[in-house]
């Protein structure tokens, strides 16, 4: 059974921290990124495929990812080749009902129940998908749906199999239902 949901609001604002102030975690997320090697390796062999920027934008979303968990306390273990085999195999079971990543992609994710940590994959697809820019309009600069589709599986990916290997802390407060935030609006 999945964990109980870090909540949105949180999810956001350490994304947005972790961005905003990369050299404050920088440390943080290169010993989480070493500390769970297994799911990096999993990025570098499936975005072989995809061009070598795409491949280390990916890996920095990982590690926001392993961070956001790291953030929200308790105990995160190191991933193992049977997690991430089980969550690919989740995922990928998934992924012919979600195809193409289009308009109504989000829409289409946000009603698969079983879901692990839906806030991050929310906050996977604003980044991906939807990203705003400065004027809270679309940016300019997103990536092709293709990329963005195979770089937002590969998060939802590690995000199930983070989850099994995470242990929130006794006084964690986490949310059991899913309702989706906008939290541009």
């Amino acid at each position: 059974m999945a964990n109980a949901f870090i909540p949105r609001s949180d999810v956001h604002n350490w994304s947005e921290d972790i961005g905003n102030n990369y050299e404050a975690h920088q440390t943080s997320l290169n010993r989480l990124v070493k500390n769970q090697r297994r799911l990096s390796r999993f990025i570098e062999r499936n975005a072989a495929e995809i061009n070598p920027q795409i491949g280390s934008t990916t890996l920095y979303l990982i590690s926001v990812v392993i961070r956001i968990f790291d953030l929200a306390g308790g105990r995160l273990r190191t991933v193992s080749w049977e997690q991430v085999n089980d969550a690919a195999k989740k995922v990928s079971a998934a992924a012919d009902d979600l195809f193409p990543v289009d308009d109504n992609f989000a829409d289409r994710l946000r009603k698969i129940e079983w879901r692990a940590q839906p806030h991050i994959l929310d906050e996977a697809i604003r980044a991906l998908i939807n990203r705003p820019n400065a004027d809270g309009d679309e940016d300019e600069g997103q990536l092709e749906p293709k990329d963005a589709g195979t770089i937002f599986f590969m998060m939802w990916v590690v995000v199930e199999a983070l989850d099994v290997a995470w242990k929130p802390a006794s006084n964690f407060e986490g949310e059991s239902d899913y309702t989706y935030v906008d939290v541009d609006a």
